[in-house]
């Protein structure tokens, strides 16, 4: 159970969070960054790194975001971004975006942006460097964002029918709620008035020059920077920065950037958000805080503190949800950001039907424990020994950080004056203060936390509960009761014994075999009929990425016990293992990156996991004790049935999930196997036997493939026979799956149903499918045809209609339970126009069997396959994925040149001719939600 990721990730969010302008950090950058601030202000920041190899990231970020705008100007922050992509002094139209995609760089993938309330960043990644010309025209891309877009009346206006929709599809009910209590949490302050998405009424009436005017106040070099971070020669590309970005002006006289407070309060704030569509009810308290204006070490320390105080309370409150009898589904506590100068505190539960308030004591309760007692030194020595395992694994790995990593660090240096260093005087800065907090210091700061002032209380939740959220003054009350009762320090016992009590002997390799285009991964099968394979690669430092598959799967369980195999693995990925319960399993694993997770999917059995080379060997534990000593906790059955129970109730408004319910069932023709997550399948889910179907399914070593690849240690082979080769077995009782035939109608199916929501949207859905035999050939054909489409829908859909965002297109060839091609789409959009674009959508589709579809799109798309092979190519899980499907699917494996040469053979007349057999042969569905009128 790795939580390496999770630690890391928590100290980035919580350390140094600021913003610029008089904001700084006394912590030097890194060295090896090259930087510099040109005469008219624009800064830039340049770092070689070779992860991926051959190829540089591209970042463009503006320090102004939503919150500079005025009140007539809602949302115009965000409606520029947008048309950064629709014409630029240098590359008309949709000029960007096809340059680059001659060369394999993608729309979506590897071109994006976003807006924030106080930012808006570009980003083109992935972008070859040995193509000097491709290098000039992305620099000259960030330049024309700089100052130089277009924004032509026809764009603009063809523009606002794409926000439209994707303000349809963003105003989700979490969207709704977020918006309501951003009123209480941010009361007073601009950050209230401003969600980014802006206000439709001013975007689809602003006069132009508003957004010209904009555009011309806030974009501008002095708030701008370059970052460019990849395998590229640094000198060469400073000097290509000075001189296309020392061009662009700056006006004498310029606005200036302000930064918004949140108001301080002494008053406890108390709000209540509702929407029809709200699928639970929650209630958080907020504390909000200060950012320090100086980002010293003092501040690193203080918010490495913060993460070991989460971090530890959490552990806590995740023990309280093992309580059957406790009022919680979900209790939690975090540091946020929520504005540049603003950081909160958040205590928040998610209470079972009823029981909110009761949820809050509880939470509210263990805070109070942690505030009086702090906690105990077992505690705090886990939770060092997690967070320097953590910085450990990442220093071992330094040189495999991905170059948008980086890019995103410096980033924040030049927005929030995070610090950026090395990886070495990171690693010498953070574990320093983690080996020396004391236990003292850690408490102590604990009481500093919860302040009595800049509280607020955020209860949201379906308008149809509005009546059981509890008052103001009873959240009060519980407060004062708690901070007054009596309360016993938290104690602990832990369990001391070994993971494995009994002494595993190594069993013999009974026979080695080869992997067919694989020549360095070597195959063993061991006396009990265990096959494994291991692949050594080095595209990781010190990674080991694992896998276990066996065919059967849900196929093999009767109709009748599908719900009890549903809950099966995640039952027993919760109980713990052999003798130790989740909690002290979790405290045992203490500084130790090793995971394998069991899953049973429709067809198949397994594991997924990874450790590092020191941690092989408990990962290896931990997979022997799931064959051999699985637990089925009863209190944790109960625990899954309440949280089950409380999320079925809550899905019955869910318009998502009856949208999902409705394809399902047409695309199986109703079949009785079709899993539902409905009130037969809560009554129908039971312990004992979700236990036998995972014992069943998890068992007999023989029918099983065990595969590692990655930095495998000498020792590897000797371990897997002492863990792998004493896992039971029986080498004769080998199964695969069963065909239950769970296929549509044939023919033309159609499904179109009503709800009520509070933002009418039509959400649609097609798919074709049918028979068809599988080769590399036809899955890239399928592929391709999934691309081409989208290219399409892109044009037509989204930028001639403006009808819809996007449309999701996928198009796959099956190998299980029989070979078969899946072409499928969806989208959302305005109610009044989908019969057009669903019209558009089935002639664009014809039109791939009656015409030849556009050559320079179907060049784009192979280019881009060939780079993102050679990119995958450079991971551990592209090639664990590929064993796969040559031990399971009996796929072949394509040698690079092999490769390239399928791809040299995809031309318009085989596109045309796969088109044309998918149409010919294919069963349709079609399912259409709209909103009740």
């Amino acid at each position: 159970m790795n939580t390496k990721k999770n630690i890391i990730i928590g100290l980035l969010v919580l350390s140094f969070q600021g913003a610029l302008a008089q904001f700084k950090t006394t912590i030097p950058l890194d060295k090896n960054v090259t930087t510099g601030k040109l005469k008219n202000g624009l800064t830039y920041y340049i770092l070689h790194n070779e992860e991926p190899k051959d190829r540089a990231s591209f970042y463009f970020v503006q320090n102004v975001g939503a919150i500079l705008e005025e009140d007539n100007q809602n949302g115009l922050a965000h409606f520029l971004e947008h048309m950064a992509f629709n014409g630029t002094e240098h590359f008309k139209g949709k000029g960007i975006i096809k340059m680059l995609e001659k060369d394999g760089v993608s729309f979506g993938k590897d071109i994006n942006a976003y807006t924030a309330q106080d930012e808006t960043v570009y980003n083109i990644s992935g972008v070859p460097v040995n193509n000097e010309t491709l290098i000039d025209s992305t620099l000259w891309v960030l330049h024309d964002w700089s100052g130089s877009l277009s924004l032509t009346n026809e764009e603009i206006d063809a523009e606002r029918g794409v926000i439209r929709e994707e303000w349809r599809t963003r105003r989700t009910s979490d969207f709704r709620l977020k918006g309501q209590m951003d009123q209480f949490l941010y009361k007073g302050s601009k950050y209230a008035q401003r969600d980014v998405i802006g206000d439709l009424n001013i975007i689809n009436n602003f006069k132009y020059e508003e957004l010209r005017n904009y555009y011309k106040k806030w974009y501008r070099p002095d708030l701008q920077a370059v970052i460019i971070v990849g395998d590229i020669d640094v000198k060469a590309i400073e000097q290509k920065v000075k001189t296309i970005f020392s061009t662009i002006p700056l006006a004498k006289k310029v606005a200036e950037r302000k930064y918004f407070d949140i108001p301080k309060h002494n008053e406890l704030y108390f709000g209540t958000a509702t929407d029809k569509e709200a699928s639970s009810t929650s209630i958080k308290l907020q504390y909000v805080l200060d950012e320090p204006m100086v980002k010293d070490t003092s501040v690193t320390r203080k918010n490495v503190m913060s993460s070991f105080y989460t971090s530890i309370l959490n552990n806590r409150l995740k023990e309280l949800l093992l309580k059957n009898q406790n009022s919680s589904l979900s209790l939690k506590v975090y540091f946020e950001p929520i504005s540049r100068l603003n950081t909160s505190f958040n205590i928040a539960a998610l209470g079972k039907k009823g029981k909110v308030l009761a949820s809050f004591e509880e939470v509210y309760t263990e805070t109070e424990r942690m505030k009086r007692y702090g906690v105990i030194q077992s505690e705090l020595e886990r939770t060092k020994k997690n967070f320097i395992s953590s910085y450990d694994d990442f220093i071992k790995n330094k040189d495999k950080v991905n170059s948008d990593d980086w890019a995103d660090k410096l980033t924040n240096y030049f927005l929030k004056a995070k610090p950026f260093l090395s990886p070495e005087d990171d690693y010498d800065l953070i574990v320093g203060i983690l080996k020396n907090i004391s236990l003292e210091e850690l408490n102590a700061y604990a009481k500093t936390i919860q302040q009595p002032t800049n509280q607020v209380v955020l209860i949201s939740g379906s308008d149809k509960d509005q009546n059981e959220f509890p008052k103001k003054e009873a959240v009060v009350e519980v407060m004062k009761k708690v901070e007054s009762m009596t309360l016993e320090p938290y104690s602990k016992k832990e369990n001391k014994e070994p993971l494995i009590a009994s002494d595993l002997k190594p069993v013999a390799v009974k026979s080695t075999f080869e992997i067919a285009g694989i020549d360095k991964a070597k195959g063993y099968t061991l006396e009990n009929g265990a096959k494994v394979i291991i692949l050594p690669t080095t595209y990781s430092q010190d990674q080991i990425v694992f896998s276990a598959f066996g065919k059967g799967g849900k196929s093999l369980v009767k109709t009748e016990d599908l719900a009890s195999a549903e809950i099966a693995t995640t039952l027993a990925r919760s109980s713990g293992l052999g003798n130790f319960d989740i909690t002290a399993l979790k405290e045992k694993l203490t500084g130790k990156v090793a995971q394998a997770s069991p899953f049973i999917t429709d067809n198949t059995e397994g594991f997924k996991g990874s450790s590092n080379q020191a941690d092989l060997e408990t990962m290896l534990q931990l997979l022997y004790l799931s064959f051999e000593a699985p637990r089925f906790d009863p209190t944790i059955f109960e625990i899954l049935k309440s949280q089950y129970q409380n999320r079925l109730e809550n899905l019955k408004k869910d318009n998502d999930n009856a949208f999902n319910d409705t394809v399902a069932l047409a695309n199986s023709n109703h079949n009785p196997r079709t899993f539902l997550f409905n009130e037969e399948f809560l009554k129908n889910i039971d312990l004992k036997k979700a236990e036998q179907i995972y014992k069943q399914r998890i068992n007999n070593a023989a029918d099983f493939t065990f595969v590692f690849v990655g930095n495998i240690p000498d020792s590897a082979l000797g371990l897997i026979q002492k863990y792998i080769g004493n896992i039971k077995s029986n080498p004769a009782a080998t199964e695969t799956f069963k065909d239950h035939n769970i296929e549509p109608a044939k023919g033309k199916t159609k499904v179109v149903f009503k709800r009520p929501m509070e933002v009418a949207k039509t959400t649609a859905y097609l798919s074709l499918t049918g028979k068809m035999e599988y080769s590399e050939e036809n899955a890239l054909g399928m592929y391709v045809i999934g691309e081409l489409l989208s290219k399409r829908f892109l044009q037509t859909i989204r930028e001639e209609e403006g009808g819809s965002y996007g449309v999701n297109v996928s198009g796959s060839l099956l190998t299980t339970p029989k070979q078969a091609f899946d072409l499928s789409l969806s989208f959302d959009c305005n109610p009044d126009k989908q019969e057009k674009l669903m019209q558009i959508v089935w002639q664009e589709i014809n039109d791939l069997k009656s015409k030849p579809v556009n050559a320079n799109d179907l060049e784009d798309i192979k280019k881009a396959l060939l780079k993102n092979r050679e990119e995958s190519m450079k991971t551990n899980s592209f090639w664990s994925d590929k064993i796969y499907n040559i031990t399971m699917n009996q796929v072949r494996f394509l040698q690079d040149a092999d490769y390239k040469n399928l791809i040299s053979k995809i031309n318009q007349k085989t596109i045309q001719q796969l088109s044309k057999q998918i149409l010919d042969s294919s069963n349709s569905v079609e399912v259409i939600m709209n909103p009740e009128r």
